[in-house]
Order: structure tokens, then C-alpha cells, then sequence
């Protein structure tokens, strides 16, 4: 029997799969399908098929075909285009006799889905998946975590046949559900019971993962990873007590499987964790940044400074808990490794949520302003409007129209930019000074002449090198200059004497003339030689 897994791309809290990343999602399925017995189970990315006109290859025969997506918290991406609304009509029009079932995040979305050809799974598609084949099941389910720990196990395979593989970031699984007693207006999580995965069962799907040529890995499917382990015994104010020793457990566990891992990184952070236990997160975000790469990012939800919509949400902390936690961060992670800070806080925002007026977006640039002056870094600053999931009490809110909303999107656009402006690139400054060089960069795409070159990681930062390198070429940059959200970089080591006139501009103090040092090296070179980046040219061609 033959399978096919066609990948739309997830993007929801908890998980990122728009490549270099890949899903839980798709392993789970595939290693559900592997467990029912079928021989051949291919992948192919949205991507893929829409070069096909939506065709899959009528020489395999498939029986079943399985599509995952869902972006409940969309973004920009560099690396690929999540499924859009009814392209999984066009693939089933172009695959007719094919059973086609859809599943994932897209599961909590509003579609009014009346497809002959299309089942979506409002459930645990693996689980269903699994049933279903093997004893003819209808019933959509939620998975146990000892079916979990089997999919993921039997899944691994499928990562081979990733188009970029072995430069992929492979999402990793703690567990489900969010720990809190009162959970956030907006937010899946609460839907679900609480469950960790045993270290023990991590490692184990890490390494047969490591085993077949993966370097690459984000802790990062969970609503908090500190979380994680936690006996729900002990409680402030609604948060459990962390237990520093079940991550200690998982990452030693990892390190000492895996010893050449390229990168180890985390996402989601609850800060009102930090702030209620502080002692055992201290002790937490030394492991953890005692065990990572560089690099990392701690998201952290703060969703909104303003203590009316912090209540009205059920909102995980407040703006002096929120601070604590970048605080705690900041003095432990923010250690260098290779020029890099180990492991940072970023910060969620969100626009829209019920209890939002003018005032709020003024909070939360004063808030970000206060982390400025005290000379706290920040990786990453995400700012999105509200998409409202299905099953939420925040649906309840929004079935009435909303007030003042064209006023407060025009407000929320200033104050974005203000802020990309007035903070976000200071701090970057910061974090990526002039003159440091970033290896294994990837090339993942082009605006205009420029390419666009990111390392793999949690929240990569993007990188725009003024010339056109091959697309999925490897290289190393160093910093010259800063954007909205990114750098400006140029290849290390630096030929000057093939360096073009695009490049010589972005070298900092030679913009003016850079057309004068294109004509003339040798001036360019003794301009250099007072520069913090002399040491970054090629020293062959002098």
C-alpha cells in the first residue's frame, strides 16, 4: 500500500512547520501510517505540488493521501507558503479516486467545510489515521501519550524525504495542555489535559532522529517549557512549581546521545512561571543555557501591557512580572558563545483582544522603552493581530462587531512602526554588533538583487547580502549594517579586489565614495585598515 503526506505548513503557538522547520504533525502521521502496515509512505511539501498543478505522481498508486496544515498565528515567511484557503479543493480535483483526510491546527479554524472529497479531522489526525485504517474507526480522537511516544518513534523516516534535508529544524514535543489554572482569552491549549512526555521518551525519539543524519532541533511544542514536569502539586497564584530536575534529566539525556548536535533551542516561556517561582527558573535557564547553542530565544507572552486586558484575557503576567522574567534571562543567558548571546528573551504581542483601546498600545511602547533604558536585550519583539480560534472565549467576544476598529489598527500601525523604529533596531545593534561574522548562513530567497540568508535556529535572523548567491548555498557573513528586523551582511572572508559596487556601499563610512575606492583598491584598502572590519578581508588577495 502507498501513502502520501502532502505538508501545508503549520504555524500555531506551539509549533512551527513552515520549512527549514518540520512538524510534529507530519512524523506523527507518518508513523501512524508505518504502524498500519504501509511499505511506502512519501512526503511532498505544498510547495512541491503546486509545481505539479496540485498532481500527485499517478505512478504510485496511492490509497490514501493525508494533508496537515494550519496557521492560526500567521507570519511572513522566507521559506515556504502555508496552504491557503481551498487549495486542498484544487488537490482533490486533480487527485480524484484518492481518499484525502486533512488534519492539524486547522482543525480550530471557521471553515464552513462542506468538501465531497476532503475530510478534515477535528481530533488528533494521527490518531485518527491510525484507527481508522486499522479497524475501520470513524470516531475522531484525542491521542494518548503512549501512542505519541509510538508515532513519533516510527515516524523519524520521513524527515529523509524533506526537500532540504539535513537542513531542517526538527519541532520536538514536551507536552500538551497548559499548566495554568485560568488560561488566556485566545489560546487552544486549554482545550487540552495536561501531559508531559517522559525525558526518557524525548531522548529516545531525538537520538533515532540524530541516527539518521538530524543536527538540528527546537524544544520547542509546548505552552511552557518551564513548566515542564511539573507534579501540580505546589501553586502561586495559578502557576505550578517548575521541576528543574526533569529538564536537567532531558537535556543532559540529549547531550549525551547526541554529541554533535548543531543546534539545540527552545520555544515558548510563560513568564508569569519565572515571576512566581524564581529560584527554580533561575535554576532552569542555567541548564538550559548551559546545554543549548547560541542563539536561543525564550518567547515569552506578554500579549499586552494594560492591566484592562490582562484581565479581561485571563493574561498569563503582568508588566512587572514580565520584567523579572527578561531580567532573569538576560543576566544568565546573555553570556556570549562565538559573539552570540546564549539564549535571550523574545516578546509576544498582541493587537486586537477584547478591552483594547488607545491607551494600550501607549502602554506597550512604554513598557518596551523601560527594557530599553535598562539596558535589557531583547531577541525578538513579535507583534501580530489577533486570529480568533474556534472553541475560544474569545470567539464568544467577537460575535458582535467591533467598535473603533479602522482607529485602532491605524494606531496599532503606528505605534508598530514606531517601535521597529525606536527599539527593535537599537536592539539589534546590540545583539549583532558591526564586524560579527555568522556562519552557516542559508540562502532561502532574493528581494530584488539582495539575498536573503538565515542561520537555522530558533527565530533565525535574517541576513540581506547585496549580490545573488546560489539559492540553498552555505555561507558565512559579517555585520554591516541594520534593518527592520534583519541585518545587512557581506560574505567572510571579503575580496575587495572582486568586491562589487553594490557591496561597497554597505560598508559602513564609504557609501559617498564608494564609487571612488571601486576604482581604486589600494585607497579602499588604506581606508580599511582604520576599520573594525580590516580583519574580516581576505588576506590572500592583498
Amino acid at each position: 500500500m502507498n501513502s502520501v503526506i502532502i505538508d501545508g505548513y503549520v504555524d500555531e503557538p506551539t509549533c512551527l512547520g513552515v520549512p527549514p522547520y518540520i512538524s510534529t504533525y507530519v512524523r506523527y502521521v507518518a508513523g501512524a501510517l508505518k504502524l498500519c502496515g504501509f511499505l511506502n509512505v512519501d512526503y511532498i511539501t505544498i510547495d512541491e505540488l503546486r509545481k505539479c498543478d496540485y498532481a500527485l505522481s499517478s505512478k504510485k498508486n496511492y490509497t490514501l493521501a493525508i494533508i496537515i496544515a494550519g496557521n492560526p498565528v500567521p507570519g511572513k515567511y522566507i521559506g515556504g507558503e502555508p496552504l491557503k484557503y481551498g487549495e486542498w479543493r484544487k488537490i482533490a480535483i486533480r487527485n480524484k479516486g484518492i481518499p484525502l483526510f486533512m488534519g492539524g491546527p486547522i482543525q480550530f479554524s471557521f471553515l464552513e467545510f462542506n468538501e465531497e472529497d476532503v475530510r478534515l479531522i477535528r481530533g488528533d489526525i494521527e490518531s485518527f489515521i491510525f484507527h481508522f485504517i486499522s479497524n475501520s474507526s470513524e470516531e475522531e480522537r484525542v491521542r494518548d501519550l503512549k501512542e505519541l511516544n509510538s508515532f513519533a518513534l516510527h515516524g523519524t523516516f520521513i524527515v529523509e524525504k524533506h526537500p532540504r534535508f539535513p537542513d531542517i529544524i526538527v519541532e520536538i514535543e514536551t507536552g500538551r495542555g497548559c499548566a495554568r489554572k485560568a488560561h488566556c482569552s485566545f489560546c487552544i491549549e486549554g482545550r487540552y489535559k495536561v501531559e508531559f512526555r517522559n525525558p526518557e521518551d524525548i531522548i529516545a525519539e531525538i537520538k533515532a532522529l540524530y541516527n539518521i543524519g538530524v543536527r538540528h532541533f527546537r524544544i520547542g511544542k509546548q505552552s511552557d517549557l518551564y513548566a515542564y514536569g511539573s507534579e501540580l502539586k505546589v501553586w502561586r497564584n495559578g502557576f505550578p512549581a517548575p521541576n528543574p530536575e526533569w529538564i536537567k534529566r532531558l537535556y543532559e539525556g540529549i547531550r549525551n546521545e547526541c554529541t554533535d548536535i548543531k543546534t539545540l533551542h527552545i520555544d515558548n516561556v510563560n513568564p508569569g512561571t519565572i515571576a512566581n517561582f524564581p529560584d527554580e527558573s533561575i535554576k532552569i535557564t542555567e541548564i538550559i543555557s548551559n546545554y543549548n547553542t547560541p542563539g536561543d530565544v525564550a518567547a515569552l507572552g506578554m500579549e499586552s501591557a494594560d492591566p484592562v486586558v490582562i484581565e479581561k484575557n485571563f493574561l498569563k503576567a503582568s508588566p512587572e512580572d514580565v520584567m523579572k522574567a527578561i531580567q532573569i534571562i538576560n543576566e544568565i543567558g546573555g553570556r556570549r558563545e562565538n559573539g552570540i548571546p546564549k539564549l535571550l528573551p523574545g516578546l509576544n504581542i498582541i493587537h486586537g483582544l477584547p478591552g483594547e483601546n488607545k491607551e494600550t498600545f501607549k502602554k506597550n511602547y512604554e513598557f518596551l522603552i523601560s527594557v530599553k533604558e535598562k539596558g535589557l536585550l531583547l531577541r525578538r519583539i513579535n507583534i501580530r493581530q489577533l486570529k480568533i480560534s474556534y472553541g475560544t472565549p474569545v470567539e464568544e467576544v467577537y460575535k458582535s462587531p467591533l467598535k473603533d476598529k479602522k482607529i485602532l489598527n491605524a494606531i496599532f500601525k503606528n505605534y508598530r512602526e514606531k517601535i521597529r523604529r525606536e527599539i527593535d533596531i537599537p536592539m539589534i545593534k546590540k545583539i549583532f554588533p558591526e564586524g560579527l561574522v555568522l556562519k552557516d548562513l542559508i540562502v532561502e530567497g532574493y528581494r530584488g538583487d539582495w539575498s536573503l540568508a538565515r542561520p537555522l535556529g530558533s527565530y533565525p535572523i535574517t541576513v540581506n547580502i547585496p549580490k545573488k548567491l546560489p539559492l540553498m548555498s552555505k555561507t558565512d557573513a559579517f555585520v554591516v549594517g541594520y534593518r527592520e528586523r534583519s541585518l545587512v551582511g557581506l560574505n567572510h572572508p571579503f575580496d575587495i579586489y572582486r568586491a562589487t559596487l553594490p557591496e561597497l556601499k554597505c560598508i559602513p563610512g564609504i557609501s559617498k565614495r564608494a564609487s571612488e575606492f571601486f576604482l581604486d583598491k589600494k585607497k579602499l584598502l588604506s581606508f580599511l585598515e582604520k576599520t573594525p572590519i580590516f580583519d574580516k578581508i581576505k588576506m590572500d588577495t592583498l
